[in-house]
């Protein structure tokens, strides 16, 4: 079936919502929608209730409880490439800044930047776009070629969300190549005069994690003359920045050897001298235990975790986690050292967060200054509340 156009009415607060920038617009929100089941994709045009007129467009999700996402307010759309570009354009401007410091950078960042459900990350020529919503099936390919063109890419490697590839709905599979062949299984890209491996085709998310970018580059700024502990350290990011920038010692620790394996592809990559670095691959918390008993400590300490909150149900016990990582931080950091906490679960506030630790440095009878602290980088652009996820504190003991 192909797209076609519906006439949407919300009820007050949705649509107060939505004129305030708010990209979701959720089933029981619609007040007058359409008789029959669209196909995804159709583009919805909001009435205002008080004057009929236009005043956003969103794509039509028939599966989803998020039934209508926005791609733009204002009273009138034609949707054709001239828009698309226009979107593209707009976020390309945002990022440009960066690409003086790096060739890889996330240049769609979903909602927040007029794609709802869509993610496009680029690793030099290579770029890989991540789809979570079936609103895309009929725009996928004018898309593809679109992206293509405009950011110079030789090939865009697809990917799909689980519930996206169990249905199996798009005409692309998840890893399929679009343009020229990839060259065995990993791409390089530079990152304040740091390179990596990005693994396009199998790799977490997109391949690589971007969004710690600006902290990467505290700790090299940081690192010299240190001894670093990098905890959930994935495929060694913080702590090739670290030796980058002068670290004397590097402690990594990760649940997975595939990744620890990759980490030392990064260290190879790089140039870096592999005696200074020490792999531990396990549960970070009984690491983390096993080394305070042995009495180590280092003057730099990071705790990246993933998110260990994906349901509202989940916060408390988060919170006691991150409580946790911080009491372990502290007995490992040495005094004047830098101790660095990171949360990616969007469901616990910054404050939350850094409340979390006051409480762990309380009971631990320690003093700590904050240095710094974070969320997203100007290639994460953040539009509304929900979208906000990524929070690090920077400390340094007293």
């Amino acid at each position: 079936m192909k797209p076609s156009t519906i006439a949407i009415k919300l009820n007050k607060v949705a649509e107060t919502a939505v004129k305030k920038g708010h990209p979701w617009v959720f089933e029981q929100s619609i007040q007058k929608g359409p008789e029959s089941k669209e196909p995804a994709g159709s583009l919805c045009v909001l009435f205002d209730q008080r004057n009929n007129k236009p005043f956003a467009f969103g794509l039509w999700d028939p599966e989803e409880i998020i039934r209508i996402k926005i791609i733009f307010n204002g009273p009138r759309l034609k949707l054709d490439d001239a828009f698309w570009k226009q979107q593209l354009e707009k976020a390309f401007e945002q990022r440009r800044a960066l690409l003086a410091r790096t060739n890889g950078y996330r240049a769609i960042h979903g909602e927040n930047d007029g794609f709802p459900g869509m993610v496009l990350d680029i690793y030099n020529t290579t770029g890989v776009l991540k789809v979570y919503s079936d609103i895309w099936k009929p725009y996928l390919d004018n898309l593809l070629q679109l992206f293509q063109e405009f950011y110079k890419l030789e090939r865009i490697v697809f990917r799909l969300s689980r519930k996206l590839t169990e249905k199996q709905s798009f005409p692309y599979k998840e890893g399929d190549i679009i343009g020229e062949p990839l060259e065995g299984e990993r791409v390089v890209f530079e990152e304040q005069g740091v390179q990596f491996y990005a693994y396009p085709v199998t790799g977490h998310k997109t391949g690589f994690f971007l969004d710690q970018r600006p902290n990467r580059l505290w700790v090299q700024d940081h690192a010299k003359g240190k001894s670093v502990l990098d905890v959930f350290s994935y495929v060694g990011s913080f702590g090739i920045h670290a030796l980058q920038g002068g670290a004397t010692s590097l402690t990594s620790i990760d649940i997975s050897q595939h990744a620890m394996d990759v980490a030392k592809e990064n260290l190879e990559l790089n140039n870096l001298d592999a005696s200074k670095w020490t792999p531990l691959v396990g549960d970070a918390f009984e690491l983390l235990q096993k080394l305070i008993s042995e009495n180590a400590t280092f003057d730099m300490v990071i705790l990246d975790p993933p998110t260990f909150a994906t349901q509202q149900s989940h916060i408390p016990r988060a919170l006691n986690q991150y409580e946790r990582m911080a009491t372990l931080g502290d007995s490992l950091t040495k005094k004047d050292g830098f101790l660095i906490l990171g949360s990616c679960s969007s469901r616990v506030t910054l404050e939350d967060f850094e409340i979390a630790h006051q409480t762990a440095f309380v009971k631990q009878s320690s003093h700590w200054n904050v240095v710094k602290k974070t969320q997203h980088d100007i290639d994460h652009p953040i539009t509304f509340p929900e979208g906000s996820y990524l929070k690090t504190i920077i400390y340094r003991k007293a």
